[in-house]
């Protein structure tokens, strides 16, 4: 067992994260300073002592030459992460560089801002980019490549996609067959909130296939008990709680293939599939007998997400399905684990399927053309820099070699365990849809059905707003 303190800043960062993607009203401070990774004080053309012995003559397998070859350089990175009050990640992540800092003689800056999307169209566009832009959303990302304001990677570095992450990462750095990206931190979206003594108080087990998570809920509210709890408030982007349900029902139910057509447009937003998806989750999160009747259910869509699980802690409800950076929203003090006041369990699959692993991350891409850059990047996507933040910011990483032994707290290693464990990784899709949908008639749709609309209007309401 152990507890949620003000020291577990690591997954708090991921809210902060996911919060700048999706347009939260959460209050998380403003834009912070500019941070750096300053060199060694050295000689241009002299590499510090460390490296001179010819195993530190270079940084993973020698796709990095510690030459000092970048001293005088200065790598800029833009990126949605920003200190506020409560986290602060920019040190932690430059601190993480300082082995390639030593290695090139490169210095690296940070620019943080809550921002993201509003500044770096205006650098883009206007002809000022950084070298390097951490996205949180790989469609505008690709959006970027297609108007050509990123530079593809170097074939050495380009091959690591293919080779260094869980499977289904490779599609997220990749625009039209080029490799444009690197992923550096990840989140699980899978995942179900629930009290293990309120379970045991009940004779209820977790549930290990989808079948059996419905008989669970059904089950629960036939002894009275309130199955479900959901908040999808989240001010302009209210609403994104609910696709993610929407996300995980559809590779369930009909799997990955047909979940990339969708994301696509290959397959329509009206499709029969579609609508088969949308009835599956109403079946959930419009059932008043798992929400505790009908005002709770239209509560949806005013309820904060941050607030969405803590019924949990006041025994009204059992379940709650929201991803892992959901830990930052329970009180101080909260114990975790199966002996604690609070556990996860993963939303399971269909019965013998794959297990189908729901998530979202971010990134990195080159903006500049020059070795430096490349160089920065490819040390971000390396086993190295991933070690480093998962120790110092416990942060979930998507590199398949983590040892997840570096995770001090439990509850980190069994997310990783998780993550690496899956058959199947598909990124959030609303995020890779185009920003009018995914982040626009996608949340909006699916708030008014949730609060009484119909399936027809949500999906053809939708459907009619996919750009042509």
């Amino acid at each position: 067992m152990f507890t949620r303190t003000t020291k577990a800043t690591a997954l708090c960062t991921a809210l902060l994260l996911f919060a700048v993607a999706c347009g939260s009203d959460d209050s998380t401070g403003n834009a912070s300073p500019t941070t750096t990774a300053a060199p060694v004080e050295q000689s241009p053309t002299t590499a510090p002592d460390q490296m001179t012995d010819n195993t530190m003559s270079s940084l993973m397998d020698g796709d990095i030459i510690c030459e000092q070859q970048h001293a005088g350089k200065t790598v800029t990175i833009f990126s949605p992460v920003r200190d506020s009050a409560n986290s602060t990640p920019i040190a932690d992540y430059i601190a993480a560089y300082q082995p390639l800092v030593d290695c090139t003689g490169v210095e690296v800056v940070w620019e943080g801002t809550d921002q993201f999307e509003t500044e770096i169209n205006v650098r883009l566009q206007g002809g000022n980019p950084p070298d390097v832009v951490n996205y949180p959303q790989p469609g505008l990302m690709a959006q970027h490549a297609r108007q050509d304001f990123l530079f593809p990677l170097p074939n050495h570095v380009a091959a690591r996609l293919t080779t260094d992450y869980i499977s289904g990462w490779d599609a997220y750095g990749t625009v039209d067959d080029v490799v444009y990206a690197l992923p550096a931190r990840s989140n699980i979206k899978s995942l179900v909130w629930y009290s293990p003594s309120a379970f045991a108080a009940g004779g209820y087990t977790v549930p290990t296939s989808l079948e059996d998570l419905k008989s669970l809920s059904d089950q629960i509210a036939a002894d009275g008990g309130t199955a479900w709890c959901i908040g999808a408030e989240s001010g302009v982007a209210t609403g994104w709680v609910l696709t993610d349900w929407m996300e995980d029902f559809m590779l369930r139910l009909h799997g990955e293939d047909v979940y990339d057509q969708w994301i696509s447009h290959e397959m329509a937003f009206n499709d029969p599939r579609v609508v088969e998806v949308v009835e599956a989750v109403g079946s959930y999160v419009k059932n008043p007998d798992y929400l505790g009747g009908e005002n709770l259910v239209k509560a949806i869509a005013t309820t904060r997400f941050q607030d969405g699980g803590l019924p949990i802690l006041e025994g009204n409800c059992y379940m709650h399905r929201q991803a892992n950076f959901f830990y930052g929203s329970w009180p101080e003090g909260t114990t975790f684990g199966e002996d604690g006041d609070v556990s996860v369990f993963y939303l399971p699959s269909p019965a013998g399927g794959p297990d189908y692993l729901l998530g979202g991350g971010d990134v990195y891409a080159a903006t500049t053309d020059k070795a430096e850059t490349f160089d920065v990047i490819a040390y971000t996507g390396s086993l190295d820099y991933m070690t480093e933040i998962a120790i110092s910011r416990a942060d979930l990483v998507p590199h398949v070699d983590l040892d997840v032994n570096v995770y001090s707290d439990p509850f980190n290693s069994t997310l990783a365990e998780l993550q690496l464990g899956a058959d199947v990784f598909r990124f959030d899709a609303s995020d890779l849809m185009p920003g009018a949908v995914g982040a626009g008639t996608f949340w909006t749709e699916v708030t008014d059905w949730v609060i009484g609309g119909s399936t027809e209007d949500f999906v053809d309401n939708v459907e009619a707003s996919w750009p042509r």
